[in-house]
């Protein structure tokens, strides 16, 4: 059956290899720091904490284990995608004049407050990645075994409120009020993605069920680009329109990442992306490929509204997205986000090469096959 699929073979540079090989070294520098100071950040007491507990705590057999639990999807490593993309645009955003007379016009390649915003950034990520996995049910992920499966999934709902408790203790030491609010939202957005994920829709019509996931889209995924981008810009004091500028190219790379990624569930394979495929239709959820399919191939709609629960449904679904226009026109619209995302910054300033990297970045992840 997965012999019909059509052929998605594209030269393309992969994202780590923009990474590694292009990007401007004080970029690379901070990345690398960057792994370490999440790891730091996870393990040290905290500061405020009675000595007592404290104590206690950190002496603890637990807290060993506890503490190896937290660093575990860190320590695995990744591509930095998020924090990555934060570092080049306030690194773009400090090129631009200072809308403020108080701001020194030379200012940093990227200010402490803003990298803390990519740590803050990854760690909020790979948090939710923990909590989805629970969720899922799912046993991997970046091709090794998930938090969940090793220590069970009570220890893993615990290991990832403690990253995102952490990350908001670095994101309070900020100390601006507004980024802190705009940083908040993505967490909130995080939820509410979650629970729309969890409401099956049956009732829906096929107009409002593509609205729903691209709502669900922005909110699981787009919203940690694009509050990211905006709370970089923000922290460079840049104008309010350069600031949603920012803000509108994260969202629109975040969507058309994500595109690519339901795409990828049903051409690529699990050696390649490191997590299963096909688990988007054995966790009953209908993405971009089968809604445009549906367009098509009506019948898909009422395997839609049962969530593929029926035996045989996800097979017979998975044949008809690959012989259906679904994958193109999957490619098609997360091609149009990236171009939006270009178009945003295509008038940021290009010192170190920034600009162009973020447009690269864009533009890739419609080629990317992981």
């Amino acid at each position: 059956m997965r012999g019909s699929i059509r052929k998605f073979h594209r030269p393309y540079l992969a994202a780590e290899e923009v990474f590694s090989t292009r990007l401007p070294s004080f970029i690379r520098d901070k990345l690398n720091a960057l792994q370490f100071e999440i790891t730091e950040t996870l393990v040290r007491n905290a500061e405020n904490s009675p000595s007592l507990l404290s104590t206690c705590f950190a002496s603890s057999a637990f807290t060993k284990t506890f503490q190896e639990m937290a660093k575990y999807y860190f320590d695995q490593g990744g591509k930095l995608f998020r924090p990555t993309i934060c570092l080049l645009m306030a690194r773009a955003c400090n090129q631009f004049e200072p809308k403020s007379m108080l701001v020194d016009s030379g200012r940093e390649t990227v200010t402490r407050n803003q990298y803390k915003i990519a740590v803050i950034s990854e760690m909020i990520h790979t948090a939710s990645l923990v909590h989805d996995d629970v969720i899922d049910k799912a046993d991997i992920r970046r091709g090794s075994c998930t938090v969940n499966a090793l220590w069970g999934n009570k220890m893993a709902v615990l290991v990832g409120d403690f990253i995102l408790a952490r990350a908001t203790q670095v994101l309070c030491s900020i100390g601006r009020p507004s980024v802190i609010s705009v940083m908040a939202t993505i967490i909130e957005d995080l939820v509410k993605g979650e629970f729309m994920q969890m409401n099956d829709g049956a009732d829906l019509n096929a107009t409002q069920r593509f609205n729903k996931y691209m709502a669900k889209t922005y909110s699981k995924t787009a919203s940690l680009f694009a509050n990211s981008c905006k709370s970089a810009a923000m922290l460079s004091d840049v104008s309010e329109a350069d600031e949603l500028s920012a803000y509108e190219y994260g969202k629109s790379l975040g969507i058309a990442f994500q595109m690519i990624d339901d795409l990828l569930d049903y051409v690529s394979t699990s050696s390649v992306t490191g997590k299963p495929t096909a688990n988007d239709l054995k966790l009953g959820l209908a993405t971009a490929p089968i809604l445009f399919a549906a367009e098509e191939y009506p019948e898909l709609n009422k395997l839609i509204k049962r969530s593929f629960s029926k035996e045989g449904d996800a097979e017979l679904a998975w044949e008809i997205v690959g012989n259906s226009a679904g994958l193109e026109k999957t490619r098609t619209a997360a091609r149009e986000h990236a171009e939006h995302a270009v178009k945003m910054v295509r008038n940021f300033p290009n010192g170190d090469g920034v600009r162009d990297h973020l447009i690269q970045i864009a533009l890739a992840q419609t080629e990317r096959n992981r």
